[in-house]
C-alpha cells in the first residue's frame, strides 16, 4: 500500500480503538520500551507529546517511567516553529510550562523552556501511523520528523512507537524517508 492509503486506514483503525484497548496498548508499549531499554541514565531523549484528539500513544506513561527509573536522563519535547516545517526541542521536566499548538498538541513554551541542540539528542521516540517490516514509517504527511531526523547524529537511535504491527512494505518510500532503527508495539520490539 502507499502512504496515503496507509495513513487513512491506520488513522481510522486507531480512532476505532476503545478507551480500554488504547489504555492496554499504551501500558504494553511502555512495558516493552522499558524492558528492551539499554539506557545508562545519562542520555538525552527526544519524545513527542500525544495529540489526544487523534488517539496517539500516551507518551506521558513513558516519560513518567523514564524519569522514575533514570534520574539523570534528560527528556526533550518538540516545539513546531509556526509557519514552517521545522521543530525546535526543549527540556521537558516538572518546571516546563506547556502550551497547546494549532493541532492541540502540548509543547514546551519556547519563552520559558531550556533549548536542546539536535546534535545532543541520543534517542528519538518517533510518532507514526503505520510502519513496514523494513523500518520505514508513515506519519501525518507534514515531513516534520523526516526533516528533524535528517539533522540528527548518525548514531542517534530512532525508535518508532506503534499501537499496531507492521505492514509488509510501504510502496512509495522515497529518498527523504528516514529508516527507523527499531519500533516498539504492544506485542514486541522490532529491530533493523
Amino acid at each position: 500500500m502507499d502512504k496515503a492509503a496507509l495513513r487513512r486506514d491506520f488513522l481510522l483503525k486507531r480512532m476505532n480503538l476503545t478507551e480500554n484497548e488504547a489504555s492496554s496498548k499504551n501500558d504494553l508499549i511502555c512495558r516493552n520500551l522499558i524492558q528492551s531499554s539499554t539506557l545508562s541514565g545519562d542520555e538525552t531523549i527526544h519524545i513527542f507529546l500525544p495529540q489526544i484528539n487523534k488517539k496517539e500513544i500516551d507518551t506521558w506513561n513513558i516519560i513518567n517511567a523514564l524519569h522514575t527509573l533514570f534520574t539523570g536522563i534528560r527528556i526533550a519535547a518538540p516545539f513546531v516553529i509556526p509557519k514552517t516545517k521545522e521543530m525546535q526541542h526543549y527540556i521537558l521536566d516538572a518546571q516546563t510550562r506547556l502550551i497547546s499548538n494549532q493541532w492541540g498538541i502540548p509543547e514546551p513554551d519556547p519563552e520559558t523552556s531550556k533549548p536542546v541542540q539536535v546534535q545532543k539528542i541520543d534517542i528519538i521516540y518517533v510518532p507514526l501511523l503505520a510502519f513496514d517490516e523494513h523500518g520505514y514509517r508513515v506519519g501525518y504527511g507534514g515531513g516534520y520528523y523526516d526533516r528533524f531526523l535528517d539533522k540528527c547524529r548518525t548514531d542517534a537511535v530512532k525508535t518508532g512507537l506503534s499501537f499496531f504491527e507492521p505492514v509488509g512494505k510501504i510502496d512509495d518510500i522515497n529518498l527523504y524517508d528516514i529508516r527507523m532503527d527499531s519500533c516498539i508495539t504492544p506485542e514486541k520490539t522490532w529491530i533493523w
